[in-house]
């Protein structure tokens, strides 16, 4: 049993209640009576409208960390932040100079890169 709040009249033969009612419906009526827009569970935010619309989705996630491909070139470790690069690079093995500056840590991947290809 799930326990909904109506949002709205709701008015057939096995099922009447009025906006802000709350009752307890097994789990299949309540699920399908949620999804209609009918009620929302109660003690749960109410969906909002553009995330029950078809075909919308929500927007992925930013990637927060290094990408985790083989090999990048100059231009994508650029994008990356230095702890990126540090933990890109540790990842492959590869040794960085101690207090180098993010120029010099992408130059050293780089390097390490060409060398291993």
């Amino acid at each position: 049993m799930i326990r909904v709040q109506f949002t709205r009249a709701v008015a057939s033969p096995t099922l009447s209640a009025r906006p802000g009612q709350v009752l307890d419906l097994p789990d299949a009526q309540a699920q399908q009576r949620i999804d209609a827009g009918h009620a929302v569970a109660v003690g749960q935010p109410k969906p909002r409208l553009r995330d029950r619309l078809p075909g919308r989705r929500k927007p992925e996630p930013k990637q927060t960390t290094a990408p985790q491909h083989d090999a990048l070139d100059g231009k994508a470790l650029e994008k990356l932040t230095v702890d990126q690069l540090k933990e890109y690079a540790d990842d492959r093995d590869i040794s960085l100079p101690e207090g180098g500056r993010k120029a010099d840590l992408i130059a050293a991947i780089v390097a390490a890169q060409s060398d291993g290809e």
